[in-house]
């Protein structure tokens, strides 16, 4: 007859564990911090594999290193939470800074150490390890033997702390990323703010986790350097590799392997890549940020017509503007873009390019809205556009609304390269303006001008919201169900 097993014997066994292996550690704070519900943590390869690379750099086999893995798949867990309160209880005097793009995302992650570090099994796990008295700050937590774990966020101070550890945990928002001044920032704040605060240089430890925004985000930046280890993992594996594990042990990835399919599988992820289009979902799920032809669009992605129809054909017209300055040679031009939806598909009908000066543009902006019975005319309340929508909202307040874009221009056009993607996009055969309409877009952002992508941009990104969907009929098969309209509201 076969003896129960004492369960105080499994209890000490599974803490033996979880004190020795990062990886199980880390199972266990994702329960931590789930309310217990452990059963949801799926113990995938590619976390036994970043929790091997960071007990590698615990122990000095490497001091730098760089893991790229898309968004959602346990990265700032396992190395902004699991990972510093592991080091914690190897060594109560280790110093470590965390160091992420936003400061309430830095307080999360900060708040959940705490909780880790006060729970009765890691208390039990590492009893040499206690926040010391009045120890507990929002952004610092300090231990007993002088250790502890500072959360800052891009631009904060650092000063008063030094370092044994240093992680950058998604120091640059997605939003951010194509924004060159934001990108020198976190290199400089790297640079100058992080790296400097060693209290041993030589010996210092660095990891920076991320999803790939830009080639030369932080990640780009780091690698550059060539000194650091780099995990890289891919939503789909794109070549074959050999993912050390530990123990001698290794998970074999051949072309076309989904990351975590019991997560993600393919169809989830091929549909994000259609949402999102291919560019940004090779960016942040791929973990490649340069496309094949160094664009974000595909000329092929456009469909085609010949002969245009008649304004009553269309069920929805739609005019953007992208308003200029003056009618000086060295202004920007003011860009109109007249859009026809038809069925699922939106047809560019009429594009106007000119630079003019403020009544000439108020006086365009009136005719051609007249001209096509425009429904919505959509107009950046920026610059000229602030006093065209005032001037124009007087005179006919149902046709024109505000666009508030809250992104940089290359995260707006990326966005907007979906929808192209897709197939719902049609262009005219023949017409007089395609030529340099053609030129601009596929030479973005290193074109000259960039008003007609601005244009586009603009009215693609209000056609895939609830703007648009608000304009159709009620009884229009394009409308979103309830569940979809709650999701577009969020946008």
């Amino acid at each position: 007859m076969m003896s129960e097993v004492d369960p105080d014997f499994s209890r000490r066994a599974a803490d033996e564990l979880a004190r020795t292996s990062l990886f199980a550690f880390t199972w266990r704070v994702f329960g931590e911090l789930h309310r217990g519900r452990v059963d949801r943590f799926i113990p995938n390869w590619h976390v036994q594999a970043i929790c091997h690379e960071l007990e590698n750099l615990w122990r000095g086999e490497n001091r730098r290193l760089v893991i790229t893995v898309p968004p959602r798949h346990l990265k700032s867990i396992a190395t902004a939470v699991a990972f510093p309160a592991w080091l914690l209880g190897q060594d109560p005097s280790a110093k470590i800074i965390v160091a992420s793009y936003g400061l309430d995302l830095a307080r999360k992650h900060a708040e959940d150490f705490r909780r880790v570090l006060e729970s009765d099994w890691y208390r039990r796990l590492f009893p040499r390890n206690r926040i010391a008295p009045r120890g507990a700050r929002q952004d610092e937590i300090r231990t007993t033997k002088g250790g502890g774990r500072k959360a800052v966020s891009i631009g904060g101070a650092v000063t008063g702390f030094g370092a044994d550890y240093i992680v950058i945990d998604d120091l640059l928002k997605a939003g951010d990323a194509s924004s060159e001044t934001e990108r020198l920032r976190a290199q400089d704040y790297i640079e100058s703010s992080l790296l400097s605060r060693f209290d041993d240089p030589r010996n210092g430890r660095v990891v920076a986790i991320q999803q790939r925004l830009h080639e030369v985000d932080p990640a780009g930046y780091l690698l550059s350097k060539g000194t650091y280890r780099h995990l890289n993992l891919p939503a789909i594996a794109e070549e074959e590799a050999l993912i050390p594990l530990g123990f001698g042990k290794g998970h074999h990835r051949r072309v076309g392997d989904v990351l975590v399919p019991q997560r993600m599988d393919r169809t989830v992820l091929d549909e994000l890549r259609r949402e999102m289009g291919t560019a940004v979902f090779n960016m942040q799920y791929q973990q490649n940020p340069i496309s094949a032809d160094g664009s974000a669009l595909k000329w092929e992605w456009f469909k085609i017509y010949d002969e245009p129809d008649p304004r009553d054909w269309f069920q929805l017209i739609v005019q953007s503007w992208d308003t200029g300055m003056s009618s000086d040679p060295r202004s920007d031009y003011s860009v109109c873009t007249t859009w026809g939806f038809r069925e699922g598909l939106w047809y560019l009908l009429d594009l106007f390019r000119d630079r003019l000066e403020f009544p000439d543009l108020k006086r365009k902006a009136l005719t051609l809205g007249e001209t096509w019975h425009a429904d919505k005319v959509l107009i950046e309340k920026a610059g000229s556009g602030i006093p065209l929508l005032q001037e124009c909202h007087r005179a006919v307040p149902s046709r024109f609304r505000e666009i508030r874009p809250i992104q940089d221009k290359e995260v707006r056009f990326n966005a907007a390269c979906a929808p192209i993607e897709e197939g719902k996009v049609v262009l005219p055969r023949n017409a007089s303006w395609l030529a340099e309409f053609r030129r601009e877009l596929l030479g973005f952002p290193r074109s000259k001008h960039d008003d007609q992508v601005d244009s586009v941009s603009q009215f693609l990104n209000w056609s895939t919201g609830n703007g648009f969907h608000r304009s159709l009929p009620r009884d229009s098969p394009y409308r979103p169900s309830h569940k979809r309209r709650e999701t577009l509201m969020r946008r």
